[in-house]
């Protein structure tokens, strides 16, 4: 760029300096330039990194709330009581598959979802299901029910046999017996 001589000598010790372009100074001039060649700007524009940013964003959003949803179906967080949970019967039938077992399990409020159950069930190796009555703790993780559910029946609950004729005291000691 070049300055007017005519401002120069002013008296106002450059103060005033007006500037004029020079036609052959300036981004337009070096893009038009034969001699000159500008590097091309190869960064991204930042319209594309915000969308790429919000797509990744967005993604990963997704991503933590389905992880978040599946934690809550196989560890529900009403699981954590207060005191020792109390266990309830639930009885498998003969002939019962696992869609309504799981179903059953649901209803009755041991699972909060059946198909998670299954899906869950599947992915573990699947369930042998026997007939009988297993003691099953409501909102247990899902992995605890599968075992239980797993084991034969006889060796979640114990037979006790009272014959007929024994007092309250009797019955008190076979228990006792029994269990300890």
């Amino acid at each position: 760029m070049t300055r007017k001589h005519d401002d120069r000598n002013n008296g106002d010790n450059g103060k005033n300096e007006k500037w004029i372009e020079d036609p052959w100074d300036g981004p337009d001039a070096w893009r038009n330039s034969e001699f000159e060649t500008q590097p091309l700007d190869l960064r991204p524009d930042s319209r594309t990194v915000l969308i790429a940013l919000a797509v990744v964003m967005t993604v990963l959003l997704s991503v933590g709330a389905t992880g978040m949803w599946y934690l809550r179906q196989v560890n529900p967080p009403d699981s954590v009581t207060s005191g020792k949970p109390i266990a309830t019967n639930f009885t498998v039938n003969l002939g019962d598959s696992l869609i309504s077992v799981s179903k059953r399990l649901e209803q009755e409020g041991f699972i909060v979802n059946a198909s998670v159950f299954r899906w869950y069930a599947d992915r573990k190796g699947g369930i042998d299901l026997q007939p009988g009555y297993f003691a099953l703790i409501k909102h247990e993780h899902i992995g605890n029910i599968m075992k239980k559910l797993s084991k034969s029946p006889s060796i979640t609950f114990t037979k006790v046999t009272f014959p007929e004729g024994f007092a309250i005291k009797q019955i008190a000691q076979r228990i006792i017996a029994k269990f300890l």
